[in-house]
């Protein structure tokens, strides 16, 4: 019982952390293109004054959000009992928690809502729950030929 508040404390911790950012207008598309701009003009290859950060801003955005609802997904997955439906209802808590976090953005000064967000946001869950689906196969069968 211990171990199952545990996990699902770390789910709660995590889907704050993500409100949190929503909440946040230091996550903005502007002023996360301004600390790129800020970094990018410290590295020797890096900004030649023209407008490359736009681009490279609009990626680590968007990898961002992958790799927030990915590890929120693993987080739900290891926190349901294990079973097959355990993917699915991890990947469908974080697609519909993506559904209520860009809502939320809709309301804040400086956000925008995207559906185009909570697709990606769905992606990244899929991507990380299909990982772990693959590493759990390969820990399995790396057992079976041990044994």
């Amino acid at each position: 019982m211990q171990q199952k508040i545990q996990r699902w404390s770390l789910v709660v911790i995590w889907c704050i952390v993500i409100y949190s950012f929503s909440e946040s207008s230091l996550f903005t598309g502007e002023n996360t293109k301004r600390v790129l701009e800020a970094v990018l003009s410290y590295l020797p290859f890096g900004h030649d004054g023209g407008d490359t950060s736009s681009p490279l801003n609009f990626i680590v955005r968007k990898l961002a959000h992958l790799t927030e609802f990915g590890i929120l997904a693993v987080l739900v997955w290891r926190a349901i009992e294990r079973g097959r439906m355990a993917y699915v209802g991890a990947w469908v808590f974080a697609t519909v928690y993506a559904m209520t976090d860009e809502w939320h953005q809709s309301f804040e000064p400086g956000r925008t809502a995207a559906p185009t967000d909570v697709a990606i946001d769905s992606c990244g869950a899929f991507l990380a729950l299909l990982f772990v689906r693959l590493y759990m196969y390969w820990k399995r069968k790396k057992k079976d030929v041990s044994v």
